[in-house]
């Protein structure tokens, strides 16, 4: 069940359903008579393509999902045993993992996809903030060796953070069964979640549907909240790549709210 909830997520990726629809297109051009039908579709695709190559089109579905919750702590310097409310610091800063690779070759912050780099280096940032804090790494290994959970530590370790006071859930594979694995190591606590500010509105609506305690920590922002430029105008893959992330969040939310595992 896992393997095809992937394949499937990423067969209804943007690109992935356009160039079906393109080489629908093609095959109808070269070996039927149905060519008006195979230009419709080559046109079409080729049109979204071009639209979803677009920096605004990207921003205006990123920034619903990254403006849902403000940085937290984004001006602090200094430890504190509170919170900007006024309530006590909570003792768990929880990182769900983006994506590692493994190999012998590459240092331990190489071996982590960027999104888990960034992810990793804001929860380090908000332990140091959080002075009794424990940091809490999420992420199983799914055919590979080492868990995502322990390429982050060991990541983190040779970024200075204190080894002791790392807890490793190395289990998950995905974002619910990081909230069922969670939920029995926290149980009703009040703790920190850091993941990517247009994967923490889904994360977030999941972790207050099993009945859990969590505080915000967006990071690795991808439209950072600025208006388009010109050359924003131009088609570039980088749109492409907001434009699916994006996506992948709307769907797993719906997907989320209709299996009930989110509010």
């Amino acid at each position: 069940m896992f393997a095809l909830k992937k394949l499937l997520s990423a067969l209804v990726q943007p690109y992935s359903l356009l160039l079906t629809v393109m080489g629908l297109g093609l095959v109808l051009l070269c070996f039927t008579k149905r060519q008006r039908n195979a230009k419709t579709l080559l046109c079409a695709g080729l049109a979204l393509i071009a639209l979803f190559s677009l920096g605004p089109v990207a921003q205006a579905l990123v920034r619903p999902l990254e403006a849902s919750y403000p940085p937290l702590l984004a001006e602090a310097t200094q430890a504190s045993a509170t919170l900007p409310d006024g309530s006590p610091a909570p003792h768990w800063v929880v990182v769900l993992g983006g994506g590692s690779s493994e190999s012998r070759l590459l240092a331990p912050i190489h071996q982590l996809h960027e999104a888990s780099l960034v992810r990793l280096a804001e929860g380090i940032r908000l332990q140091r903030l959080l002075p009794e804090s424990q940091l809490v790494l999420s992420g199983g290994g799914d055919h590979m060796r080492t868990s995502e959970a322990e390429a982050m530590a060991a990541a983190g370790a040779s970024l200075g953070a204190a080894p002791g006071r790392m807890v490793l859930e190395s289990q998950s594979r995905d974002t619910i069964d990081e909230v069922r694995a969670l939920g029995a190591l926290l149980g009703k606590e009040r703790f920190v979640v850091v993941t990517s500010a247009t994967h923490l509105p889904r994360a977030m609506a999941m972790f207050k549907h099993a009945g859990m305690n969590p505080i915000p920590a967006p990071t690795d922002y991808l439209a950072l909240h600025a208006a388009p430029q010109i050359e924003d105008w131009v088609p570039h893959a980088g749109a492409g790549f907001m434009i699916e992330r994006a996506l992948h969040e709307y769907v797993g939310l719906f997907w989320a709210k209709l299996r009930g595992q989110a509010r």
